[in-house]
């Protein structure tokens, strides 16, 4: 069960959906995060959701973070791919079907570089 500002940073997430080239992604800034009350500084578990939107190949999250980080996860979404190189590009970790990392930058910077080096690393 979710809270209540959980599923409002849910919405905020939801409507940000993107997709392109076999990956989909949502992105959760921290205004998303104060406007919905949420007081955690993770997905909520949004990428669940992510990864069962069919058709792609990669889902991924980016969740700003108040220390000019951004945390990101993804999930394979189709077998054979293995998104834990991708991580573990960015010093992060996980295995094939799921990782994350923690890069420093603002959301503006890392989001167009991640998306261009999973799309190049995983030849999507």
């Amino acid at each position: 069960m979710k809270s209540f500002p959980a599923a409002r940073y849910w919405g905020a997430g939801l409507s940000s959906f993107q997709q392109k080239n076999g990956i989909v992604w949502a992105t959760l800034t921290m205004e998303d995060r104060k406007r919905a009350g949420y007081g955690g500084n993770d997905d909520a578990d949004l990428i669940n959701i992510i990864s069962s939107i069919d058709g792609n190949k990669v889902g991924m999250i980016f969740v700003e973070q108040n220390d000019r980080h951004v945390k990101i996860s993804w999930r394979a979404l189709e077998p054979g791919i293995d998104v834990s190189k991708v991580a573990k590009h960015f010093k992060g970790g996980g295995h094939a079907a799921a990782a994350g990392a923690d890069i420093p930058g603002t959301l503006t910077e890392v989001q167009p570089l991640v998306l261009k080096t999973t799309q190049e690393m995983l030849s999507i």
